[in-house]
């Protein structure tokens, strides 16, 4: 058995699932790091991100399609 030291880097979402695959963590390490962690939810402030391609107005695209393609005269 390994004494490796299990770092903050080894539990870290992105590549918690290879290292618990490979060995390098267990479920009870998991377990035990977010049982540890404290709970920041008071402390926490909303924001929100302007997403213009989500958010454009299906008006303008409407239009857009209503508008004369060329002048056949």
């Amino acid at each position: 058995m390994s004494t490796r030291t299990i770092t903050a880097t080894d539990l870290d979402v992105r590549v918690r699932e290879r290292n618990l695959k490979t060995g390098i963590i267990t479920e009870k390490d998991v377990e035990k790091h977010i049982s540890s962690l404290q709970d920041l939810e008071s402390h926490v402030e909303g924001f929100s991100v302007p997403q213009p391609a989500l958010d454009a107005p299906p008006a303008a695209t409407e239009e857009a399609d209503a508008e004369p393609q060329g002048d056949d005269a």
